[in-house]
């Protein structure tokens, strides 16, 4: 890289021999310019633009310190070389102020001379390695920077952290403001019948325009509201949840209802998709966003049962109204779908839910929350005969039932909860362990007896009795991919046999192996085997 210098002495025998003897080739240095004092020396610096400057010190006009301490003001990174008579050195000291750290004494030698060039031009090629390495940095740290922070957010959604586990410098680094208050909305996005029946591809393209409808709507209702951060989370495969961050006080409650209300009628507006929501209540500091999340889904077990496009508040409909058995009934059913579905991310939440529930309920005669527990523990020993039909369980329902009755209080009950269901929980998400892979197989045979029909993922976790989630994980952490992968290289090795039969057409042969679209068999085909179907049979 060819850089320039600007050269300045009132001495022009000097500036003549610099410009004779200097190697500024073997430099990869060419002369922009010479001045024999500092005033002409600054016209020219900003005409020209120079990547260093050598100046001699005693001038007519602007002595070259004068001149240093000009071009420090507007360029604090130039390199500038003190070229100075022995005399004139300790002014020339002074210059030390303006970060000069080169001085060469007259008469200097040539070699002397290039030799301090050369020092200079590796710092300059130092300064721009590491700029272009900082430019880079803030690049990649720019694309990766919203994926670390919404893993974080994730993680405080389902993991309790102390304040002392979140420290500020973690939180700076994210760009995420220490707020003074903070509130979780959990959207639940629900599939009718028409959307049931939509392809795979269909359904996630309704859910990307629901969370680009809230993400809009948070944007537009924060855009006077500089102290508030919005995030909009994919929670699940049909479950949005919004947070709002505030690092001052303003009525974080009111807003956040508003914008939650907006964003679910937009949804069903413009995208036909029915959303319900539930609403936390507000908490001080970032550590417990946690409980104003798990307050937002107990919220929105009052918006499911409630109506859709609705939205309720934890104030409202949780903590602070009592609640009666009917109320319960809600919270069990959530418990029967989670056990029912074997999804044991599911199960820890809803548990979450229920626990914190019980745990709050001041209110209800201890008779009313031993007959809720009575019922949790009905629907756990079903699962449990369901995942471990041969092994005892820890124990027996009637061992259950006289515990329970033993009970004086509702706090003693809830804390005794607290330990054995997820005893329960995790043996029996242990035994399930066992039987990962006959799902996986059964999953295979499926493929095997109906690849050349239209195969719906959720169709197979049904007639499985498994959560379609906890089956697509599973499949994944088996086989290495995913089901679609899986389905595509079946049905294209099927394809292979069908041609070099060599009685079939291309198109007869797509629908023969599930692919209602020649065009885009043909598509996988070339994908999976480098050819397409006709340059696979003329090969």
């Amino acid at each position: 890289m060819m850089r320039s210098i600007l050269l300045v002495d009132d001495d022009p025998h000097i500036l003549k021999a610099l410009t004779r003897h200097v190697g500024w080739d073997n430099l990869e240095l060419t002369i922009a310019g010479s001045a024999v004092n500092g005033t002409e020396a600054l016209e020219l610096f900003r005409e020209l633009s120079p990547d260093l400057v050598m100046t001699d010190v005693y001038m007519p006009g602007m002595s070259g310190l004068e001149l240093t301490e000009t071009l420090r003001e507007q360029n604090p990174e130039l390199p500038i070389i003190i070229l100075s008579g022995y005399e004139e050195f300790e002014n020339a000291r002074q210059a030390m102020r303006w970060g000069v750290s080169h001085f060469l004494l007259k008469p200097a030698r040539v070699e002397e001379i290039e030799g301090v060039l050369r020092e200079v031009l590796l710092e300059l090629d130092v300064q721009e390695q590491k700029r272009r390495l900082e430019e880079r940095y803030k690049l990649e740290i720019g694309r990766t920077l919203p994926y670390l922070r919404e893993r974080l957010l994730m993680e405080l959604l389902t993991t309790r952290y102390s304040a002392e586990e979140l420290p500020e410098e973690r939180l700076g680094y994210l760009q995420i403001a220490i707020p003074q208050q903070l509130a979780a909305a959990s959207i639940q996005l629900n599939r009718p019948p028409r959307a049931k029946k939509l392809k795979e591809r269909e359904w996630q393209l309704l859910r990307f325009g629901a969370g680009n409808i809230c993400r809009e709507t948070i944007h537009s209702r924060l855009a006077g509201y500089p102290s508030i951060q919005g995030h909009v989370l994919d929670y699940s495969e049909d479950m949005l949840v919004i947070l709002l961050l505030d690092s001052e006080a303003e009525e974080l409650s009111a807003l956040l209802t508003e914008a939650v209300q907006e964003a679910a009628d937009k949804i069903m507006n413009y995208i036909q998709l029915q959303a319900y929501a539930g609403i936390g209540a507000v908490k001080q500091a970032m550590h417990e966003l946690i409980d104003s999340y798990l307050e937002s889904r107990e919220a929105l077990l009052s918006a499911e049962y409630q109506g859709t496009g609705l939205v309720y508040t934890y104030e409202q409909y949780g903590g602070k109204n009592q609640w009666t058995l009917e109320d319960y009934s809600r919270l069990l059913q959530q418990w029967n779908e989670a056990l029912l579905g074997k999804d044991p991310g599911a199960i820890w939440e809803i548990w979450e839910v229920i626990h914190t529930r019980l745990q709050e309920d001041e209110q209800n005669a201890i008779q009313d929350i031993q007959t809720v527990c009575v019922g949790l523990f009905t629907a756990l020993m079903y699962f449990w005969n369901a995942c471990c039909p041969v092994r005892t369980p820890p124990m027996t329902m009637p061992q259950f039932l006289q515990t329970v009755s033993d009970f004086p209080t509702w706090k003693s009950l809830t804390e005794w909860m607290g330990q054995i269901f997820p005893a329960y929980l995790k043996a029996a998400f242990s035994e399930m362990g066992v039987k990962r892979n006959r799902l996986v197989d059964s999953v295979r045979r499926y493929v095997e007896a109906n690849y050349n029909q239209e195969i719906s993922f959720m169709g197979i976790a049904q007639e499985l009795h498994v959560h379609p989630k906890y089956l697509s994980q599973l499949f994944k952490r088996i086989t290495g991919e995913n089901f679609v992968s899986y389905l595509n290289h079946y049905r294209i090795e099927r394809a292979i046999e069908y041609l070099q039969s060599g009685q079939h057409m291309v198109y007869e042969i797509s629908e023969m192996v599930g692919f209602n679209n020649p065009a885009y068999f043909s598509q996988v085909f070339k994908m999976i085997t480098g050819r397409s179907p006709s340059e696979y049979l003329n090969a």
